[in-house]
């Protein structure tokens, strides 16, 4: 236990947001000191030192992350925990209503960055000068529904990106570290084709989100959570594989990871083009060159709407890589091999 002194309860209050973090942050010391389990990530080229109270919470993690060998750099410190328990202090609004872009508003030129999920009285809390977080839940399972396939994405993006890059929501597939992005709504075909990919050899650093550096245009993994739905396994013949749950998730899709499709992916991957998939009944892949702004508006609006706090950067980094990479439709066919071989074929012309 901590030899630091605890509040038990403190109120976050919006009319000085800043402040009230700053108190919470009184207490990181202990909190940390407090979470008794304790995992190193290596992440984007940064070091990742996670303790919680809940050890099945830090087990999921290692399934979820995909953690690289640990760089020399220090290491940013989150501090996982639930509310009212060892350093822990209860965190509770001090308002009717929790308002997302306000809040943003009032931290925007501040060191602190918060995500607040009412529904599961669910805090995060970021300090970007010290590099340090604090996930408070209610219980070791209150956290929300996403959070086993993308846990602490929040702090991986507040934390990279003093880099300057960003956190998309994109698919992406590679051939010898070479490759692409794909952006698209739910529907659209983005995980299928990702998938395929995986079976038939193609490299990926990540199935739903990556981190991309603008200016290098180099993308970067940090989740191997891999998801489907029952029509797309039996389209890939992966119904019957053992590492699919027999249970599907909050999406209605199974989730399983890379690892188990005995995928090891690259470090990085250096971007040659965006991809807009869509599931169009043609009867062979395509490939039609679009604007930047198509590619943007297909790129932007999940990621954005996903990660609190930084906004207009990842506007900003969106909008970058949609002017910077070639962009095309990628209209898809029926066959899942022959939308391989189609992309094969595209990223060996880069």
């Amino acid at each position: 236990m901590s030899v630091f002194r605890v509040e038990k309860s403190l109120i976050i209050r919006p009319e000085n947001v800043a402040a009230s973090l700053a108190r919470v942050f009184d207490h990181f010391e202990a909190m940390f000191a407090d979470a008794q389990h304790e995992r190193s990530f290596g992440i984007a080229g940064q070091r990742f030192r996670v303790r919680s109270c809940s050890d099945a919470y830090l087990s999921q993690a290692d399934l979820a992350l995909a953690s690289t060998p640990n760089t020399d750099q220090p290491a940013a410190r989150i501090a996982v925990g639930i509310a009212g328990k060892g350093g822990f202090p209860t965190l509770t609004w001090g308002s009717q209503y929790f308002v997302e872009r306000g809040v943003e508003a009032a931290l925007a030129k501040t060191r602190y960055r918060l995500h607040h999920f009412p529904e599961k009285s669910f805090w995060q809390l970021f300090d970007r000068q010290t590099g340090c977080g604090i996930q408070i839940m209610p219980t070791e399972h209150g956290y929300p529904d996403w959070d086993p396939g993308s846990p602490l994405r929040n702090f991986l993006q507040w934390q990279l990106a003093k880099d300057g890059g960003a956190l998309i929501h994109a698919g992406s597939l590679a051939v010898d570290g070479r490759g692409v992005l794909l952006a698209g709504a739910g529907g659209s075909g983005k995980s299928g084709t990702v998938l395929s990919g995986i079976l038939q050899g193609l490299q990926t650093v990540g199935d739903d989100y990556v981190f991309v550096n603008p200016v290098s245009l180099t993308a970067y993994p940090l989740f191997d959570t891999l998801k489907q739905d029952h029509v797309g396994l039996k389209r890939l013949q992966l119904n019957n594989h053992p590492a699919i749950p027999k249970r599907v998730n909050w999406q209605n899709k199974y989730q399983f990871y890379l690892p188990d499709l005995g995928h090891k992916g690259p470090d990085h991957i250096q971007l040659g083009a965006l991809l807009l998939p869509k599931i169009t009944g043609a009867a062979k892949t395509t490939l039609t060159i679009t604007t930047a702004k198509e590619a943007f508006l297909a790129l932007a609006p999940s990621g954005v709407s996903q990660i609190p706090g930084d906004r207009p950067l990842l506007y900003s980094v969106a909008a970058e890589i949609s002017r910077r990479l070639p962009c095309y439709r990628l209209d898809l066919g029926p066959d899942p091999a022959e939308i391989t071989r189609a992309i094969r074929h595209y990223i060996a012309e880069f």
